[in-house]
């Protein structure tokens, strides 16, 4: 179904938009607020997403029927006469669809415990999306996100696919380079950043606008702006910056550093700035009762999911914040918005660089700040990032290119490379051990390695 014209919305809004929307990884603990959030757009207006199809893989089905059902409930309670439909049919769900949300984890929570797990084992840093544990997660997600754009392909070819799932800078590279798609990248880290400087400040999100370079959970905030005025300096200067330092858990002596460089870097930069406390306190999670991310996420996920189990209950609950991805479907949604309304929105999005980002290759995909318009986004010109950080974000690029080859082609000489080329990684004889336990521990997921071995 394309997107057509209502003549009539709420409260006699003239000229809503509407479409299909599939969202793979229907199961997902996210989902509920993806809905919510298009909830509030059609009662603003803005658009209708009169079909919603969900769809995952079998063993999520019980999970994607139990979010279904509370979305249901959730819509009926505010009036909204989306339909909710659950499949496991991917041609299906793709059928018409204007848009295709991804939101998907390979392997489920068991596979990012292992993520963080594995590289824990070797005195490396766990962590989902960085290092060794993102390379172990690429590797199972970008063939299946490959295929996932084959079938659009055939089924809606028109169609944005928006990804969220992780890691979305090194997915969204591989979609670019190897999918014949309208695609782009999401990630709640920039907008966190914004509703975190808006509500220090007392001011209304969309009087704040941020300039964001870099990659994926290696993106730095240069400018800050409140109603087109220039207030980084003031920011930088002000008890706000020192509390993001606190939160954070960079200290008041990583902040020396960043307040002379004037960048409000994503959080990630912790694992690679203070790698040895990093380390330290995940060690010392995980020898206690808290565990690594992933075992608390799947304690958050089993009370979430109780919850929206029962009948009674149609609203978001308050312990979805602790979850994570905080703030991601609002950039989904305006994206969506400013596509289907051709009406410009300024969102961080992961694109094609085209020379946006200084110091990176054109054809390479950045995390930037976008103009969002009914073309899609369009990467805006930012100015040079400091030396003192350009480095580190030009090595962890390369290494990000070497990742997304090893996930498609299945080389192993080629993953050797894509790990050795990281800043968390040692040297070559971690690496070898590392990504022998990678492979192995994720041969399931991996028909490309099958049959080779280091």
């Amino acid at each position: 179904m394309p997107i057509r014209v209502l003549c009539t919305g709420p409260k006699g809004v003239e000229y809503m938009k509407e479409f299909k929307l599939a969202v793979l990884g229907g199961g997902s603990s996210y989902a509920p607020e993806l809905i919510d959030g298009i909830a509030k757009r059609y009662l603003n207006g803005e658009f209708h997403a009169r079909e919603i199809v969900m769809v995952d893989v079998p063993e999520g089905r019980e999970r994607m029927e139990t979010v279904a059902s509370f979305t249901r409930r959730m819509l009926a309670k505010q009036g909204v006469p989306c339909e909710i439909k659950t499949t496991l049919d991917r041609r299906e769900a793709f059928d018409g669809a204007s848009f295709v949300i991804s939101q998907i984890r390979v392997g489920g929570m068991l596979a990012r415990q292992r993520d963080e797990h594995i590289p824990l084992k070797h005195g490396l840093i766990g962590q989902e999306t960085t290092g060794a544990g993102g390379f172990a997660n690429a590797l199972r997600t970008i063939p299946v996100s490959l295929e996932f754009a084959r079938e659009m392909k055939d089924a809606c070819p028109e169609a944005w696919l928006l990804n969220f799932s992780n890691p979305a800078g090194l997915v969204t590279e591989a979609l670019t380079r190897y999918a014949d798609i309208k695609t782009f990248g999401l990630c709640n880290v920039p907008i966190g950043i914004k509703m975190g400087i808006a509500k220090a400040l007392g001011v209304e999100p969309s009087r704040v606008s941020t300039d964001v370079s870099g990659l994926n959970h290696l993106s730095f905030v240069t400018g800050i702006w409140v109603d087109g005025k220039d207030v980084t300096g003031a920011i930088f200067d002000s008890p706000l910056f020192e509390h993001y330092l606190k939160v954070e858990k960079y200290g008041p002596e990583m902040g020396r550093f960043l307040r002379r460089l004037r960048l409000i870097p994503a959080s990630y930069l912790f694992y690679h700035w203070c790698a040895e406390r990093a380390l330290k306190e995940q060690l010392a999670d995980i020898s206690g009762e808290k565990g690594s991310r992933a075992d608390e996420v799947m304690r958050i996920e089993k009370d979430l999911f109780e919850i929206y189990a029962k009948p009674e209950n149609d609203s978001l609950p308050e312990i979805l914040k602790k979850r994570g991805g905080a703030y991601y479907s609002d950039v989904a949604l305006s994206c969506i918005s400013a596509i289907v309304n051709n009406k410009p929105a300024v969102e961080a999005l992961n694109v094609v660089n085209r020379g946006a980002v200084p110091g990176i290759k054109a054809d390479s995909v950045v995390e930037v700040s976008c103009m969002v318009d009914g073309r899609g986004p369009h990467p805006l010109a930012q100015k040079p990032l400091p030396q003192e950080v350009l480095g580190l974000v030009q090595q962890v690029k390369a290494y990000e290119n070497l990742a997304v080859q090893a996930a498609v082609t299945g080389d192993i000489e080629t993953a050797f490379f894509a790990l050795l080329n990281h800043p968390l990684l040692p040297g070559a004889d971690t690496v070898r051990l590392v990504l022998r336990d990678i492979l192995e521990a994720n041969k399931d997921h991996l028909p490309q390695f099958a049959g080779k071995s280091l």
